[in-house]
């Protein structure tokens, strides 16, 4: 049987909701090789996902960074990181303090417009231990009978088109790049099909990107080809993978509903060497 792998995941230490260890034994359920932990601009929940997996299951140390460019927020993935070494933690810590701000800046909007009056202590309640995001801010508004959804939430106020929406990216990619190259990474381009026009791959290439997320839960198989056509292109690596959030979005994606064989695990490693 081919070793598969599901290298785009999320904790409750950024914005899913399964811990750690419930993503470690989902993925030891599917009988995956490796996965890699990817949340938002944390590295807290790999040493108790590296815990449970033992043994049986790789766990790649990976981080999600979101940078600015044109007139869009990429997200860049992180792949093989030292996730301890104390550059690389305080760089998070900065981003972490930067989220807050960003939020409470949201927060404002939303008073200023008349649609609800919301504190900071009330979406980092619904945060947890992790990293503060639009989608615990949406949960509230969810929470107060604003929106039905956390869909109608983003679509109506949080949206990046949305009237309340405040940009959050302060990186370029070259400095993210740069910055998970120093903590001994590889960088990937995540789910371009979102945000990433065809023709910017060239820049972002030489912008410092390694790799492009062509196979991902809201990309068709003819997108992935594409995307691999293009890596092939540009020599880039070629991932994939769920960005499972748990159940906090309603539809999914779940852990292993898309995978990629371990062979990228192992270009991913040599890129990051």
């Amino acid at each position: 049987m081919e070793r598969r792998a599901d290298l785009h995941l999320h904790t409750f230490h950024s914005d899913g909701t399964f811990a750690p260890e419930e993503v470690v034994r989902r993925a030891k359920t599917l009988g995956l090789s490796a996965i890699s932990i990817t949340d938002h601009d944390t590295v807290a929940g790999v040493s108790a996902a590296k815990a449970a997996a033992g043994q049986e299951l790789e766990v790649i140390p990976g981080a999600e960074l979101t940078a600015a460019f044109k007139d869009r927020e990429l997200h860049i993935l992180g792949y093989f990181l030292r996730w301890e070494d104390p550059a690389f933690v305080n760089f998070l810590s900065e981003m972490q303090r930067y989220r807050l701000g960003r939020i409470q800046a949201m927060i404002d909007r939303l008073s200023e417009k008349g649609v609800a009056t919301v504190t900071l202590d009330e979406v980092r309640s619904v945060a947890g231990v992790g990293t503060v995001g639009r989608p615990h801010l949406a949960q509230v508004l969810v929470s107060r009978g604003v929106v039905s959804s956390l869909q109608q939430a983003f679509d109506r106020y949080l949206g990046d088109k949305a009237p309340c929406f405040v940009k959050g990216a302060t990186l370029t990619v070259p400095k993210a790049v740069q910055i998970i190259q120093a903590a001994g990474g590889a960088a990937v381009l995540a789910h371009p099909y979102r945000i990433v026009e065809d023709s910017w791959i060239p820049e972002l290439v030489a912008a410092g990107i390694q790799g492009i997320e062509a196979h991902h839960s809201e990309q068709s198989a003819p997108v992935a080809k594409r995307y691999e056509q293009m890596a092939k292109q540009h020599r880039l690596l070629v991932t994939g993978g769920s960005d499972c959030h748990g159940f906090r979005k309603s539809k999914g994606p779940l852990i292993g509903s898309v995978t990629v064989p371990y062979a990228i695990v192992e270009r991913l490693k040599a890129a990051a060497r």
